[in-house]
């Protein structure tokens, strides 16, 4: 690697770091001195204005970035990024701009790829578009169920796993509870899920858990469902500063105030 580019390197992942870290003006001041690509400053203010649901700004951001080359560490960012720039738009009601955006977005995907690899971007067009029209998209999450009856989560739990001080028995906990979500009564689970909450590090389990305090308007513990999964983020990509999968999820983006958005924000993340 040439200088110059190791400089610009370590330049932009140490700002983005610091985002992380949640000194995120500081970071952010950083990033643009820096001598990282529009794209990637792009990126990463795009992200932090969501957050900070400065979503004029959030769109405009995607909008000069989504579309560049840029190679994702991991593919589904990019529909992370964009269930976000839906989202905003229903928000302040710049519909008509986000699919002038979008028609622009799959022109430009159907000049990169050849037909046999046009596929999931012609499925993430079509989806944002149905969102946009007020439909649900055919890639929507299940929908959370309230059970009442059924096999309680401690039938499968056993001798020797009711150790909650140990992570190996947490990750074993962890996979029992991923298959259960929406399969065994309710609250059961959700007691299930907090005696281990401390140590689960599968981020899918805490979704699941502030989805369904969602569903039964327990406000409290949904927060600390969010918290402790923002607590233990591992980042998808190197320039991702934020958990943007969840606005995958629109009962969790929904229930996020400004305030709670703020302070996971300035939280400091791995």
């Amino acid at each position: 690697m040439k200088t110059d580019e190791y400089t610009q390197a370590t330049d932009s992942i140490e700002a983005v770091k610091q985002i992380r870290l949640g000194h995120t003006d500081e970071g952010l001041a950083m990033l643009e001195t820096s001598d990282a690509s529009n794209t990637i400053k792009n990126l990463t203010k795009a992200e932090v204005a969501y957050w900070r649901e400065d979503y004029k700004n959030a769109m405009y951001y995607d909008e000069h970035s989504l579309t560049d080359d840029y190679f994702w560490t991991d593919p589904l960012a990019v529909t992370h990024h964009l269930r976000a720039y839906v989202y905003a738009a229903q928000n302040i009601g710049s519909i008509s701009r986000a699919k002038e955006f979008l028609d622009y977005y799959i022109a430009q995907q159907h000049k990169r790829y050849t037909a046999g690899y046009i596929a999931p971007y012609n499925d993430i067009y079509k989806n944002a578009m149905r969102r946009l029209d007020g439909k649900q998209g055919k890639d929507e999450p299940v929908e959370i169920a309230i059970y009442n009856e059924g096999n309680a989560p401690s039938k499968f739990i056993f001798y020797g796993e009711d150790d909650t001080s140990s992570p190996q028995v947490a990750e074993g906990i962890s996979k029992i509870l991923s298959l259960m979500w929406n399969k065994v009564p309710t609250m059961p689970i959700l007691d299930l899920y907090e005696k281990y909450a401390h140590n689960i590090t599968l981020d899918d389990n805490h979704i699941m858990a502030a989805r369904t305090y969602i569903k039964i308007g327990d406000t409290e513990h949904f927060e600390k469902a969010i918290l402790r999964l923002v607590s233990i983020w591992k980042p998808s990509d190197k320039f991702e500063v934020m958990p943007m999968k969840l606005f995958v999820f629109h009962d969790i983006a929904s229930n996020l105030t400004p305030n709670f958005k703020n302070l996971l924000l300035a939280m400091e993340k791995k």
